[in-house]
């Protein structure tokens, strides 16, 4: 499927996933992420609370009857190994290794990075919802400990709200 937009045709194929035997999907060899196990953890939680909301993007190779992953492979990681499920979504992408090769740079970097600051600011909207400590720590993939941090982080930051800062200092000469 492809839709129309200012800057061209966009094609979507979101809009096409199939479910193929999770057997018949492998890793790609030149995938350079990592997650540590702490996220995979919460990968794991997000699927289980959530539902698996991504298909793992995949190309078929024919020559070895096998989906090859250019993006969510850890997905395919937890729903393999971890829920040992028989089947997996994907959506097929028609790409030359090349291609691949971007697009899985191209996955990995647009997910960007959560900041400490943002992170507090959730922390304290979900305590704000009633949620206890412990279930914030489940819920996103954390330590009591780093809760309680941006629970801190959060305070120390409204002290500093809306004040006013230099852009630059200057030093003085201190006689003696």
């Amino acid at each position: 499927m492809t839709i129309k937009t200012k800057k061209g045709d966009i094609e979507l194929p979101c809009m096409e996933p199939v479910i193929v035997p999770v057997d018949k999907v492998m890793a790609n060899n030149y995938n350079p992420n990592n997650v540590s196990d702490n996220n995979m953890q919460l990968l794991l939680q997000s699927i289980i609370d959530n539902g698996f909301c991504f298909p793992v993007v995949t190309i078929y190779d024919d020559t070895i009857d096998r989906y090859i992953v250019i993006d969510g492979f850890h997905r395919y990681s937890i729903f393999k190994d971890y829920l040992e499920a028989d089947v997996i979504p994907v959506v097929i992408l028609n790409h030359t290794l090349a291609q691949r090769m971007a697009a899985t740079v191209q996955f990995n970097r647009a997910r960007g990075v959560h900041q400490v600051e943002l992170m507090g600011d959730l922390v304290q909207a979900l305590v704000e919802q009633g949620l206890e400590d412990d279930e914030i720590a489940k819920h996103l993939g954390m330590d009591i400990e780093e809760v309680y941090r941006l629970k801190q982080i959060t305070g120390i930051a409204e002290l500093f709200k809306n004040q006013v800062y230099s852009k630059s200092w200057h030093m003085e000469e201190v006689e003696e």
